[in-house]
């Protein structure tokens, strides 16, 4: 799937041009004449790389970072400065604001092309270590719910198919107990579904001694 390049800037020329240039490189392309439509356009589309004039209407280029920058569903975007300011405290302060990069302009048509390539690469990797992280949380989770879950479980079951066993063979005298250690053991199963739900922060263990595989610590 072709990674997507949103283009913020004022001027048509620089959108038309950079829409052609980019968009025969194989990338697609969505632009905005200013950094409202901008971030309209980018919680629609969520782009890979977002390259932005500094000076526009409505929002320029610096709020438009700091809003990408502070929405969890963009916030991974690489964010490029393509601007006539040139001046080196320019580029140092739209460092300090997000950006992920600079460019001035006039710019050179292949490093721009370069430093987008750049960035597309390391939104990449960055969905990639997501992916990463997301299916371990998965694994961790289905891990602890196994090890918590089964003993108590295990428990209720093997009662239940002795209590079975004690109503047809008419033997009364166990099942108050029997009941007991059913629901004590249903009680211990709601104290850790209650403990996951309320998980904030959690903690982790290894599952086994030497295991790469982690489990959440509910202690």
């Amino acid at each position: 799937m072709a990674a997507t390049i949103l283009v913020a800037d004022d001027d048509e020329f620089i959108r038309l041009y950079l829409k052609k240039r980019l968009t025969g490189q194989g990338y697609t392309v969505i632009s905005a004449v200013d950094g409202a439509e901008a971030f309209t356009l980018a919680q629609e589309h969520l782009p890979d790389v977002i390259v932005s004039d500094w000076m526009m209407p409505n929002i320029d280029g610096i709020e438009l970072c700091h809003k990408i920058k502070a929405d969890s569903r963009l916030r991974f975007s690489y964010f490029i400065f393509l601007t006539a300011r040139d001046k080196q405290d320019d580029k140092i302060s739209s460092m300090n604001e997000g950006a992920d990069d600079y460019l001035a302009k006039p710019f050179q048509d292949k490093e721009l092309l370069a430093r987008i390539n750049v960035g597309v690469r390391i939104t990449a990797l960055q969905k990639e270590l997501m992916a990463y992280q997301h299916q371990r949380a998965i694994t961790e989770l289905a891990v602890t719910i196994g090890h918590e879950i089964n003993n108590p479980l295990g428990i209720m079951m093997l009662t239940l198919q002795v209590m079975n066993k004690r109503l047809h063979a008419q033997n009364m005298n166990e099942l108050p107990k029997d009941i007991e250690t059913c629901l004590a053991n249903g009680r211990r199963v709601a104290e850790i579904v209650k403990k996951l739900c309320s998980l904030s922060d959690p903690h982790f263990k290894p599952y086994l001694h030497d295991s790469r595989v982690d489990m959440i610590d509910l202690t």
